[in-house]
């Protein structure tokens, strides 16, 4: 191999090296991993991830609700809870009276993983059951993803992990409103 070939496969060689550091870097400056049981999984039109593609082995779970995506960003406790929260106080069907749900705010949440205003979200329960909620459901409403009523976690089983809830227009939620609101929610999808 002559020294001019050598030279340029060692720049190009290094060149690799400093941009995969700066990607590196960058990734785990822009996308905190979570540390605890993951809650809540966001996928979809969005510019920040901590995690890579959905794949048939290791996700069971969102294979079973034939749930793809190619990246996305996962989020503990501790993560939700790092962000600014939001407080709703209602009397809803599934509530034995009037209790308070504290938890993160999704506009919040919808920055930390870098997704764009005006996009729908497609919410998934741990039962399958799915929603759609429209830009402009989005944006008139104060939207929290509920994870404690009265100071205590919802309870998977129950609203939990996260109900994503909004303050209604009166505190006995009308049952068309309160039907607007997906519980035992674990992944979100971001679409325009």
């Amino acid at each position: 191999m002559n020294w001019k070939w050598f030279c340029r496969i060692q720049a190009a060689l290094l060149a690799a090296v400093i941009l995969w550091g700066t990607v590196l870097e960058s990734h785990s400056q822009n996308s905190p991993s979570p540390k605890g049981p993951v809650i809540l999984t966001i996928a979809g039109d969005i510019s920040k991830s901590n995690r890579g593609e959905a794949t048939e082995k290791r996700d069971a779970f969102f294979n079973y609700h034939e749930i793809k995506f190619d990246r996305a960003f996962q989020l503990d406790q501790a993560m939700l809870d790092q962000l600014k929260q939001g407080t709703v106080k209602v009397n809803a069907p599934q509530t034995d009276g009037p209790v308070t749900l504290k938890g993160a705010l999704l506009s919040e949440v919808l920055k930390l993983v870098g997704a764009k205003q005006g996009m729908s979200l497609r919410t998934v329960a741990l039962d399958g059951f799915s929603t759609e909620v429209s830009p402009e459901k989005v944006a008139a409403h104060d939207w929290i993803l509920a994870s404690t009523q009265d100071g205590k976690p919802l309870n998977i089983g129950g609203q939990g992990p996260l109900w994503m809830v909004y303050t209604p227009s009166k505190i006995d939620v009308p049952e068309k409103e309160e039907q607007e609101w997906p519980w035992a929610l674990f992944f979100i999808e971001v679409t325009k």
